[in-house]
């Protein structure tokens, strides 16, 4: 009989989302409240956004910040690292690795590990992002009490991707963003390393492991994701 793993306690945790604003990332706030995190703090770029997921959080009961900080802007973040740390938590890698508690998540996209055209730059920088992400979680493995968690999902149902289109979309819909912070935050409190969704994108690792470029690039044009990006109206 094989039991269910343990879920993490998220009662003594406080969790920051960057992007909480909209997306994914205001699911993924709701997603933790409702399992009991204690202190939520959003980062974002757009005060209205991130005004509405903080309100939402309150009223749900959990105690909820943001501030506005975009996370490309090096100075920035750290300027706003200081002030999470003044108002509400304890946070980040350093802290985590003396504090032995700990977990640093990266919501990247499947395409980290499998490009299409008319998406360079998203691509490589997913890529990049998925590399840091599968060293940083190696050297963690001697570190107590601090995990590491990548999650790679298909094509999702928010405005970002607007208007892609796959050949067979029955066949791989686009996932629900409140699919994927649910998925999230199980893996968090299980503390799994690498979660791709859905799971037939497992399939996907294992046919590029083992196809020639030749096969690969036939696998593409059949399946639409060659010019998936035709019609993409979504933002960037």
């Amino acid at each position: 009989m094989v039991l269910p793993p343990k879920l993490r306690d998220l009662s003594r945790e406080s969790v920051l989302i960057t992007g909480g604003g909209r997306g994914i990332g205001r699911h993924l706030a709701r997603e933790f409240a409702e399992r009991g995190a204690r202190k939520i703090v959003l980062w974002g770029r757009t005060e209205k956004c991130l005004k509405e997921t903080t309100e939402e959080i309150r009223q749900m009961g959990t105690e909820c910040h943001y501030f506005i900080c975009d996370v490309g802007n090096r100075e920035e973040v750290y300027q706003m690292a200081k002030a999470v740390r003044e108002k509400t938590t304890k946070a980040f890698l350093p802290r985590m690795l003396e504090l032995q508690n700990g977990h640093i998540v990266c919501l990247n996209s499947v395409l980290a590990l499998s490009a299409i055209p008319g998406a360079i730059d998203y691509c490589t920088s997913k890529a990049s992002a998925f590399a840091f992400m599968e060293s940083l979680t190696l050297g963690l493995l001697d570190c107590p009490g601090v995990k590491a968690t990548t999650v790679l999902p298909f094509h999702t149902s928010t405005e970002m991707f607007q208007g892609m289109r796959v050949r067979f979309p029955n066949l791989f819909p686009p996932l629900k963003p409140e699919t994927v912070a649910r998925r999230t935050v199980e893996a968090v409190q299980q503390n799994q390393a690498l979660l791709l969704l859905p799971w037939t994108m497992n399939i996907l690792i294992i046919l590029k492991s083992i196809l020639p470029q030749a096969a690969l690039e036939e696998i593409h044009r059949f399946s639409g994701t060659y010019t998936c990006m035709n019609t993409f109206k979504g933002r960037t």
